[in-house]
């Protein structure tokens, strides 16, 4: 017997913008308070200084002091800082890693030394990398994403921006036992890619292995192994071994998320692939999500005319076409528990986003001024509250498609 889904009536799609949004969610939005776990709503945001030895850089980490305020208490640390990125490293807003000489807990974030402040520059609401985040972590208490908060930065006392201060991830944020020789984690290995490309076999560790270090235990043979049997093993040895080698329930969320947010970009990369101790299957834990909900890699306006394609995925596709799977049931169970736990609906993305919104937004405008929102790098010249109707709008479409789609999936 097929389970039943109940969507409740404040899920009826609604035009949407900024002023409608908030007005139609007051009573929602004081109700809910108690979600915003990290930071009040209309409370000052944090101020973070950075005082730079030298110039800023992405070749080498130089020396800083990094100075804020918390709960009354002023610190000043010593740290290493670099700017990062890939693709977002053209932008003229840079992100920034920081190295802590010390262990710390900013403003109630988890105890850590390595922290990542967030341009979050292609994303004018600020929103999308959070709210997926903020998503996935609570989908399972094993799918693991950073924690974030919202920040001012300035650098030598000359404003710099909204940020977004988030965790790192690397073994520690992983929870892995380093005394397990079976530990590891890499960030964005290739185990999906069918060939690597030549240029990357000759570079060495091109599975980006992060723990532990390759030259005191290279998994590069193991994850190779593992994306030949993703690959070329047989149907019936896939099927039955996939289990044991990664977290299925891990990889049903992950798929969702994908689905949901519609992140293309996101298939295949931009995750982290990692393993706790010998007796845990592997598991993927999610990065850089600001290309969704509406948004493509390039910045194009995306409302679904160009939808994900999981395909893409050679685990997914095997797991969903693969006859006898059981994965596709699986994963339409999975999303109607979500929807009816309302973990996932449009009432509550809606919550989490006005809970954003009262964070950050007095602080918005003074981003936009020191970084303009008709930039040559943005696809169009939207501004804050025309992008935070994008993402409404995207949820009010996807979510009902979705229910569409998984009440095609008959097992």
């Amino acid at each position: 017997m097929q389970s039943k889904i109940n969507i409740p009536n404040n899920e009826k799609p609604v035009k949407s913008s900024l002023k409608s949004l908030i007005l139609i969610s007051q009573i929602l939005l004081l109700s809910s308070l108690s979600a915003c776990q990290n930071q009040s709503i209309e409370k000052t945001l944090p101020e973070i200084h950075i005082f730079p030895s030298k110039t800023i850089n992405f070749e080498n980490k130089e020396n800083c002091l990094m100075v804020f305020e918390d709960n009354g208490i002023i610190h000043s640390l010593s740290a290493k800082i670099k700017c990062r990125g890939g693709y977002s490293s053209k932008f003229y807003k840079h992100s920034y890693r920081i190295e802590l000489n010390q262990k710390l807990s900013p403003f109630g974030l988890p105890r850590e030394d390595d922290w990542i402040l967030n341009a979050n520059y292609i994303d004018k609401t600020f929103m999308r990398h959070k709210l997926s985040y903020d998503l996935f972590r609570l989908m399972g208490e094993n799918n693991l994403a950073p924690e974030c908060l919202y920040v001012n930065v300035k650098v030598n006392n000359a404003y710099n921006g909204l940020y977004v201060l988030m965790q790192r991830i690397n073994g520690k944020f992983c929870n892995l036992n380093k005394k397990d020789d079976k530990a590891f984690v890499c960030k964005d290995p290739l185990v999906f890619f069918d060939k690597i490309p030549e240029e990357l076999l000759k570079n060495g560790n091109y599975h980006d292995q992060k723990y532990p270090e390759t030259t005191k235990h290279d998994f590069t043979a193991m994850l190779d192994e593992f994306r030949e049997f993703v690959f070329r093993s047989s149907d019936s040895v896939f099927l039955a071994d996939i289990g044991k080698r990664i977290d299925i329930n891990n990889v049903l969320d992950w798929h969702i998320l994908l689905l949901l947010t519609n992140n293309a970009d996101g298939l295949n990369k931009n995750f982290y692939l990692y393993r706790i101790d010998s007796k845990t299957p592997m598991r993927i834990a999610i990065w850089d999500y600001d290309h969704s909900f509406g948004r493509d890699g390039d910045n194009e306006l995306n409302m679904l005319t160009h939808e994900i394609d999981c395909s893409r995925n050679i685990m997914l596709k095997r797991l969903m076409e693969i006859d006898n799977s059981e994965y596709p049931n699986m994963l339409k169970v999975r999303w109607l528990q979500l929807r009816e736990s309302n973990i996932i609906s449009i009432s509550e993305l809606k919550k989490m986003i006005l809970i954003n919104h009262f964070i950050i937004k007095n602080d918005i405008d003074k981003n936009f001024e020191k970084w303009p929102v008709n930039s040559e790098d943005y696809f169009d010249e939207n501004n804050y509250s025309q992008e935070i109707a994008i993402l409404t709008q995207f949820i009010e479409l996807r979510i009902p498609q979705l229910d569409n789609y998984f009440k095609t999936i008959v097992k």
